[in-house]
């Protein structure tokens, strides 16, 4: 091989390295969103702070389906808890943690209120899976309907990961 082809191969890789290092730019859940409470078009809101980590449903004033699954890899959900819940009737919501603390799974019907869960994480090195989800026949993945950290960013994926103790 050349010495201009084995430059030419270093440049490549130097190339390829700096391109994955600028595509994985990972969202800063620190922080409420702004502009996402009650009465807005239905919408989660995701974000950690120092109580922990928080998700919320919103709507304005139609009853909406929100369901999901938040994992954690690597460590384990502590002092899950409900949000302003409703516990009976048509708009009842509900939230099970698994036997391991590893998984929360919820089903929430929200109208023109807000639902939501609350937890911490124990563990060194902990990865949160969010996988979110909008309707109730054909519940579908719609990133601009949620809002993660201050800075209100959406995910581009689902399920999205994000470091349960920061970056």
């Amino acid at each position: 091989m050349t010495t201009i082809a084995r430059r030419l191969g270093f440049v490549a890789l130097m190339l390829y390295i700096a391109g994955a290092a600028l595509a994985y730019d990972p969202i800063d859940p620190h922080g409420k969103p702004m502009n996402t409470e009650a009465g807005k078009v239905e919408h989660y809101a995701v974000w950690q702070d120092e109580g922990g980590w928080h998700i919320r449903t919103m709507t304005r004033e139609f009853d909406h389906h929100f369901r999901g699954v938040i994992s954690v890899k690597g460590g384990e959900f502590v002092a899950v808890k409900g949000y302003r819940l409703e516990h009976k009737g048509l708009q009842k919501d509900v939230f099970m943690e698994g036997p391991e603390h590893h998984v929360i799974n919820f089903d929430f019907s929200t109208k023109g209120s807000i639902d939501g869960v609350d937890f911490r994480v124990k563990g060194r090195e902990p990865m949160l899976s969010f996988t979110l989800m909008i309707g109730e026949k054909d519940p579908k993945f719609e990133p601009g309907r949620i809002y993660i950290g201050k800075a209100g960013a959406h995910p581009s994926e689902n399920p999205f990961e994000i470091p349960a103790h920061g970056r």
